[in-house]
């Protein structure tokens, strides 16, 4: 319609310059000249937003974990629960919360302090981290988004092995700071392609050794963490669509070293030193999630 008018107007303009040449012949030349007129500017589609106000993602997690204490002992075993996140982007800033929340049954493989050998299967675990992450949303665009970020982090796992003789539960709390980079990017058809790779710089760590499972006589052992450190890596295929599935294999790892050395106290008098070993932590596994 606006081509339409525009191209009236111009015959309009025409012809009524023309009708005043006509009419009076002394006119100059130059008087008849149209002025030109300016062409409609065009309109562009409006470009999609660079990331959705809100993102939530909730699903299942399946996972292989392996924990080792060098020349000490060994346990592994699969997790599985749930995990999700929520995100809040603006023009400028990404606030996201994410966790998990996972259950397992590990098998341990070591010795007694005499070295008599020992193993046993059906220990339960569980496992449970939260996480709080900021960054800027600076270099994202309609087509693909680079999202660094930098946040605190908290992992708390418990180790049920005082159901094997001469055991004991065990607990581990790690605080750390996830320094990350997430990216995304469209992919072909319906998929959207990212992946995710993170430090984890680790702050403490406190790890509860409850020695009264093997005898009421002890105390419970706490020993402080002070040096270690964690990376981890995924890869996520997201489904366009408001509720688009996500999959997302990912692969975790802690290296923490010797702990700080407490006093074990039997009937309330000291009786000997305990320290949790260095040890190392590997899992890998599976998220499946949709989106809301």
């Amino acid at each position: 319609m606006r081509t339409t008018l525009l191209a009236f107007s111009c015959l309009m303009f025409l012809v009524c310059g023309a009708g005043a040449q006509e009419s009076v012949p002394s006119a100059p030349a130059a008087d008849a000249t149209a002025v030109p007129v300016p062409a409609p500017a065009s309109e562009s589609a409006p470009s999609a937003p660079p990331l959705p106000r809100q993102e939530v993602e909730l699903g299942l997690q399946l996972s292989h974990i392996v924990y080792k204490e060098p020349d000490v002992m060994r346990e592994s075993g699969f997790m599985f629960g749930v995990a999700g996140s929520f995100a809040r982007n603006t023009s400028n800033v990404r606030l996201k919360f994410d966790g998990a929340l996972t259950f397992g049954s590990v098998e341990y493989v070591g010795s007694y302090d005499d070295g008599t050998p020992v193993t046993y299967s059906g220990i339960q675990d569980t496992m449970f981290e939260v996480r709080a992450t900021l960054g800027p949303t600076a270099f994202a665009s309609a087509s693909s988004a680079l999202l660094p970020y930098i946040g605190l982090g908290y992992r708390y796992l418990v180790d049920y092995a005082d159901v094997m003789p001469g055991g004991y539960q065990r607990e581990s709390n790690y605080r750390y700071v996830p320094i990350g980079l997430d990216y995304r990017s469209s992919a072909s058809g319906s998929w959207q392609f990212g992946c995710t790779l993170e430090y984890d710089y680790f702050l403490s760590g406190t790890q509860v050794s409850r020695l009264s499972d093997v005898n009421p006589g002890y105390n419970d052992l706490t020993n402080e963490q002070n040096d270690g450190y964690g990376y981890r890596a995924s890869i996520r295929f997201v489904q366009s669509g408001r509720h688009g599935l996500i999959i997302e294999p990912f692969y975790k790892y802690w290296k923490i070293d010797q702990s700080e050395t407490a006093t074990i106290t039997c009937l309330g008098v000291p009786c000997g030193y305990g320290w949790e070993p260095k040890n190392n932590s590997t899992e890998y596994g599976l998220r499946v999630q949709m989106s809301f």
